[in-house]
């Protein structure tokens, strides 16, 4: 319930944007989509693993209340998908030539976002312009999965490979999944527009620690945060 206030107020901004602005040009909207390259600040107590940025996406509306010609408060509601990925290797202890496990794990998490940025833009010319902006964010997860392969290279015994599945949020039970759904942070951007037409990065850094183990075992001790850069085009009606 509590997400659903600022994503209802969003979107009572932007439902009305185009009646507004017939009556009012202060406000503007507009619809955006893009590539994530996401990854996080992790530490588990007994995993050491390599980081790999994990490719996605987003996609939302947005609205603009404009309260000069150059500074403008923003916000919106987007669907976007943000994780990590992880390459690692463990020996096993106990012979001359021990075999070798190598694993994959995937974390995929899909949020519902709403942000709440001020910008500023200057004007190159009539048509176009160079703009920034920055601001919190609040997000809940909606959806997503975790998922584990290892394979086990020996040269005694056929191990065959394994594959575990779980999902992404939920009660944290282990040290691989379970994490809550609610997710806040900053986000900071900047930006070219012509026309209608504009081309952003921005950059994310979650303050949440989404990983943080309720159970009283030490040993599953987390911490993950978020973070995202992105790519996005964005079209102004």
């Amino acid at each position: 319930m509590k997400f659903l206030l600022p994503a209802m107020l969003s979107l009572s901004l932007l439902l009305p944007a185009r009646h507004l602005h017939a009556q009012n040009n202060h406000f503007t909207f507009g619809l955006h989509a893009g590539f994530n390259l996401s990854n996080a600040i992790e530490e588990v107590s007994y995993i050491i693993a390599d980081k790999k940025s994990k490719p996605g996406f987003q996609v939302g509306l947005l609205t603009n209340y404009h309260f000069s010609k150059s500074l403008y408060l923003q916000s919106g509601l987007s669907l976007t998908t943000k994780g990590t990925r992880h390459e690692g290797a463990e020996v096993w202890i106990g012979s001359t030539n021990p075999p070798v496990t190598y694993y994959e794990t995937t974390t995929r998490q899909t949020y519902l976002q709403v942000p709440l940025k001020v910008g500023y833009q200057l004007h190159l010319n009539a048509q176009s312009a160079l703009f920034v902006h920055a601001g919190p964010y609040a997000a809940y997860g909606i959806g997503g999965k975790e998922i584990i392969k290892s394979r086990t290279v020996s040269s005694s015994e056929n191990i065959p490979h394994e594959k575990i599945t779980a999902e992404t949020f939920g009660d944290r039970t282990t040290a691989t999944n379970g994490f809550t759904r609610w997710d806040y942070g900053l986000s900071f951007g900047l930006g070219t527009s012509y026309r209608k037409l504009s081309l952003a990065v921005a950059y994310e850094p979650g303050l949440a620690n989404i990983g943080e183990n309720k159970d009283s075992d030490a040993s599953l001790d987390r911490t993950y945060k978020n973070r995202n850069l992105s790519l996005t085009v964005g079209y102004n009606f």
